[in-house]
């Protein structure tokens, strides 16, 4: 078990990179409204992202949400005008106020999920867009865990204790305990690990009953491969990468 572990911790990375990666892109390229007022990162950590996906968009206004206040501050330090509330309650936003909403890895850390979604509805345009990036708990990896009764890859960390799977190849990788202690004492548990991981029909199930419209899924990063041959399996097989990419209409 060390051998594959040792083996998983050298390879692993890589196609995990490639898949979030492109996971990132795809999800910039499904965007299609123009003269964009206003764009929101929903869970927004330090704003790199944000201005990544704002400097396609060109919104006259950049938001964010981020309850982790350095995360937070950092994303003000680049422009983004942040908000800080728990997304898992009713969010502090007019309604039908923004033209776009990114939500990336950020789903599966809310145990609302059905509120998350329906306050982000509300607080779109008509007409307005989001996107969606998260981990698929049926991904192949996730599957294979499942089948030796092992914890899934992306429900690993509890609160900072790294459980149930001894292929956990970031096992060893130090834990910031003082920012453990702080958040589980918040009692927002999403904050240090995954609450609820979705799958393709899942998400798609949930956007349409909140009322979104032309809703499309895809998947990046068929994990253990990467490259080419990764995007040709998710073409072929669009329900098991490891990343799901949503987009919806309100």
């Amino acid at each position: 078990m060390k051998f594959i572990r040792n083996f998983v911790k050298g390879y692993a990375p890589k196609s995990y990179k490639d898949g979030l990666l492109k996971c990132d892109n795809l999800g910039m390229s499904l965007f299609q409204k123009r003269n964009i007022e206003r764009f929101l990162d929903i869970g927004c950590g330090d704003g790199e992202l944000t201005i990544q996906f704002a400097n396609k968009l060109k919104p006259k206004e950049i938001y964010g949400v981020e309850l982790v206040d350095q995360f937070r501050n950092k994303a003000q330090g680049k422009g983004v005008k942040c908000c800080e509330f728990d997304l898992n309650g009713k969010w502090s936003y007019k309604d039908n106020f923004f033209d776009c909403m990114l939500s990336s890895q950020n789903i599966e850390h809310l145990h609302n999920t059905r509120l998350y979604l329906e306050e982000a509805y509300r607080c779109l345009k008509p007409g307005g867009e989001l996107v969606i990036l998260t981990e698929n708990l049926a991904s192949w990896p996730n599957i294979v865990s499942l089948f030796f009764g092992w914890q899934p890859f992306s429900t690993t960390n509890i609160n900072g204790w790294k459980i149930g799977n001894p292929l956990i190849y970031h096992i060893d990788d130090p834990v910031d305990e003082v920012f453990v202690n702080k958040w589980q004492g918040s009692g927002v548990s999403g904050t240090v690990g995954h609450v609820r991981v979705l799958t393709f029909m899942g998400l798609m199930e949930l956007l349409v009953l909140v009322g979104f419209k032309n809703v499309k899924l895809y998947t990046r990063g068929y994990i253990p491969f990467y490259g080419k041959i990764s995007d040709i399996l998710c073409y072929l097989d669009k329900r098991h990468g490891h990343f799901l990419i949503a987009s919806a209409h309100k």
